[in-house]
């Protein structure tokens, strides 16, 4: 009996102390892996009541001890979860990695093609073609993946027409291309920060081929961004591990300033771009090619081929008009075109040539002689809008029908406000090359209630607060980067339960869309206002100083403190007042205000706090 009870007690303790292995792609050293994870681990650990190690694998290994049991968590990069989770041994992505650049948050990664400074002759992505690459890993997506499929879409085959030689990490593929071991090198983004900021590397060694632009982004990119490193659970693991696990990763906050710093996580990332570039590359899970029959490519995209032979039919129609110019022809094309809902313009690149009814009839113009009286090109009257997907005039030095062409891959949108009315379209380019006649038909799916519904708060008809983040975010790192002020206001109304409580819901509903239009009238254009929740606004002031700010304040308390709001006569709001500081990052700057705000309220309410 009394070894019955001994055992029953040492298997209480092993129960207790039950150890779970975080198993993380060796991407770089094993010591930098573990001064990346270490503290993620400890997380875990604290948060679970569990010991976590850390294990540096080889996605070979890692995918060989989860066959085994022998890790519980996997961190790796897009393409490898993709090909884990067709193997069935793992959940779905519980996680996706937020990465820290400085003052820059972001959930992305890129590819970078770097050479040296002094190769005059490597200057495009052509020029890549019949050289030695050095690369880290054909297994990494920011190192070896990413820069195929640029590839790819230029027509170059990266196993044919380029030499690759591994170098295992990105810091010796770095060093291969400076020391003229290679003629060019594929990393991932961050690293050539990373390692200019620890005085590793000098930039004035190195050319970025390829370089692209993103406003969200300021890392060196040679390629589209993708969605970050994902976090899977092996399915082994009970559900509640699980889920307390998810929850105690969006709780992981690391919030030091430095380069490629693991900051936090959040919700799983899209992965329509990765899922594409895994089957343009045929990397698992897409190295083979499944059975399929014509009835299942009919029950799965039905809507597809109806929509894809309708456009068809109505491509070649347009052809016909294009190459024939035949009175009937022209007449009858043009038919086709004026019963299509969808706006639709023929282009030369520059002029408009012809249009349907549907986009005259938006445009209000009664014919294109008409409209082209007016414009030169319909790009006129495109707006800048939040995001880099919005077309304008001058497109990376291109015309936005050539940068079109250029890029197919991308999503491409349009804002156009005709009388004060701000529509959003989606624009797709069909291109028709006959000698040297060129003619694009462009086509402009309006997208106005989707984006309306993405970035509108539906009681107050003002920006969500989903939506302000976006460009705050983008906001604080222009502000950094051109060293422009930039403040910000937070307030919310005086006793507002009270409101409810006493005349009901409805009328509260009507006060909050009152006060949030009264505060916008006050505002310029470039100055964006958000529902934050409940009874909260914020207001971001671009190009804005504390002092301008403050006045703007005083200025809307002392205007909605003397409205006359139906029922209810009067009501105050509290404000707080704040400008980004140098070196400041945006949590720290909300957090900052909204002590403010807490302060007015302390105070008094009815005033504004300013620091």
């Amino acid at each position: 009996m009394k070894i019955f009870f001994i055992f029953i007690f040492f298997a209480i303790v092993a129960l207790n102390a039950q150890t779970l292995t975080l198993g993380v792609f060796a991407y770089r050293t094993p010591e930098k892996i573990m001064q990346e994870y270490k503290p993620i681990a400890e997380h875990l650990g604290r948060e679970l009541n569990v010991s976590v190690i850390v294990k540096s694998l080889s996605q070979e290994d890692l995918e060989k001890e989860l066959f085994e049991d022998k890790i519980d968590f996997i961190v790796t990069n897009p393409t490898h979860y993709l090909s884990l989770k067709k193997q069935g041994k793992t959940t779905g992505a519980i996680a996706t990695l937020v990465k820290r650049y400085n003052n820059v948050i972001t959930p992305y990664l890129g590819g970078v093609i770097i050479t040296r400074a002094d190769r005059a002759d490597m200057r495009t992505i052509f020029d890549l073609a019949g050289k030695t690459i050095a690369i880290p890993n054909n297994k990494m997506l920011g190192g070896y993946q990413t820069q195929a499929y640029e590839l790819s879409k230029v027509g170059l085959d990266i196993t044919k027409d380029l030499k690759t030689v591994a170098y295992k990490t990105h810091e010796a593929t770095v060093a291969a291309v400076l020391l003229k071991k290679a003629d060019a090198g594929f990393i991932r983004s961050g690293i050539l920060e990373e390692m200019i900021a620890e005085n590793k590397l000098n930039p004035q060694d190195f050319f970025i081929i390829n370089e692209q632009k993103s406003p969200n982004f300021p890392m060196k990119i040679s390629t589209e961004l993708y969605s970050e490193w994902t976090i899977v659970a092996a399915k082994k693991l009970d559900l509640d591990t699980v889920s307390k696990a998810a929850v105690a990763l969006y709780g992981y906050k690391d919030t030091q300033i430095g380069n490629d710093i693991i900051s936090a996580f959040t919700i799983a990332g899209e992965y329509d771009n990765i899922d594409t570039l895994a089957r343009s590359l045929r990397i698992p899970p897409y190295n083979f090619i499944p059975p399929f029959t014509y009835e299942d490519i009919l029950s799965k995209h039905r809507n597809a081929i109806v929509i894809i032979v309708s456009l068809t039919t109505l491509f070649f129609l347009v052809v016909g008009f294009l190459y024939r110019r035949m009175r009937l022809e022209k007449k009858y094309a043009q038919s086709i075109l004026d019963v299509i809902p969808t706006p639709i313009i023929v282009t030369d690149g520059k002029m408009l040539i012809s249009a349907n009814r549907a986009f005259l009839n938006f445009v209000e113009y009664k014919t294109t002689e008409a409209f082209r009286i007016q414009h030169n090109c319909i790009c006129e009257l495109f707006e800048e809008g939040d995001t880099k997907e919005y077309l304008h005039t001058d497109m990376n030095e291109k015309t936005w029908i050539e940068y079109i062409v250029a890029n197919p891959e991308q999503e491409h949108k349009a804002k156009i406000t005709i009388h004060g009315i701000t529509r959003f379209f989606k624009v797709d380019v069909s291109v028709v090359k006959y000698k040297d006649l060129f003619r694009a038909i462009a086509f402009f799916d309006d997208i106005s209630q989707l984006v309306n519904q993405s970035t509108t708060d539906v009681l107050t008809r003002i920006a969500n607060r989903t939506h302000f983040n976006l460009l705050f975010e983008y906001s604080v790192s222009i502000a950094l980067r051109e060293k422009t002020p930039l403040s910000l206001m937070f307030f919310d109304i005086d006793h507002f339960k009270s409101v409810n409580d006493k005349y009901g819901h409805l009328v509260g509903d009507d006060v909050l869309r009152s006060v949030a239009q009264l505060a916008k009238q006050s505002l310029r254009k470039s100055d964006i206002i958000a529902r934050w929740g409940g009874e909260e606004f914020i207001i971001l002031l671009p190009n804005t100083s504390l002092s301008s700010a403050t006045h703007l304040a005083e200025e809307l308390r002392v205007i909605i403190q003397n409205e006359e709001f139906e029922l209810i006569e009067h009501l105050t709001c509290s404000f707080g007042v704040a400008e980004l500081e140098e070196n400041e990052s945006s949590e720290e700057l909300l957090l900052r205000l909204d002590g403010l705000l807490y302060c007015a309220k302390a105070n008094g309410r009815n005033r504004v706090e300013v620091r």
